[in-house]
């Protein structure tokens, strides 16, 4: 089943969930104090750090470095993250998608943050893939077992703060298919996974915005999500 999760035009007088439908994710934000919290359901919900921009209507992340994170983290979230799970399994035929289009508005004092993953339901090294903002470069992060350090790709130089960016993720059995387009560059990759490594650890998606700063150095960091489709 495809959730086009934005359903016409982006309204700047309504809040994300009316915008789109947030139906397959909760939401990991922070509450008045910065500390972490869930939000499911999401319905009407909306706060400082996730929010429509009242100009464009994007469904807008903010996270402050520093701020508080989840009991397997050290660092600051503010994401999406889809309820239901899946299988990186060889022998599967069904293909998940998630494509997304974004603006990286801010960047921490770091440069660097994450705007979409796939997670894995195991601390210590489940994430299969994380879509990394760094300095201006868009760059996949992947792990083949389960584990393992994470191999980085680098996918664009050079995306200037503000740009428009459409990225498509779709695995299918044990292979990830990512295609990554900024102005008039573009980029596909496919990386295949060890299935036999990842068939028992249940995985989902992830966007939004995943700092990569935890200090408090006055620094916030801003993602405006215009677009997303999620297949199930």
């Amino acid at each position: 089943m495809i959730n086009t999760v934005q359903a016409g035009p982006l309204d700047p007088g309504r809040v994300p969930g009316q915008n789109f439908d947030l139906a397959p994710f909760l939401l990991q934000t922070l509450d008045a104090n910065l500390q972490f919290t869930e939000v499911n359901p999401i319905d009407r919900y909306q706060d400082s750090y996730f929010f429509t921009d009242q100009h464009t209507g994007a469904m807008t992340f903010r996270v402050p470095s520093g701020a508080g994170h989840s009991g397997h983290s050290e660092f600051p979230r503010v994401e999406l993250r889809e309820k239901g799970n899946w299988l990186i399994d060889a022998g599967s035929t069904q293909e998940r998608k998630l494509s997304i289009a974004l603006r990286v508005l801010a960047e921490p004092q770091t440069g660097e943050l994450i705007f979409a993953q796939i997670h894995g339901e195991r601390s210590g090294g489940s994430e299969a893939l994380k879509m990394r903002w760094s300095h201006g470069d868009i760059v996949m992060g992947v792990k083949k077992h389960y584990g393992d350090p994470e191999e980085r790709i680098t996918l664009l130089r050079g995306v200037a703060l503000g740009s428009h960016i459409d990225c498509k993720l779709a695995l299918r059995g044990d292979t990830l298919k990512v295609e990554v387009r900024a102005g008039e560059a573009s980029a596909r990759h496919a990386f295949s996974y060890a299935s036999d490594a990842w068939k028992a650890i249940p995985v989902y998606y992830k966007l939004g915005l995943y700092s990569q700063d935890k200090q408090q150095d006055g620094s916030t960091a801003s993602v405006a999500v215009e677009h997303v489709s999620l297949s199930e």
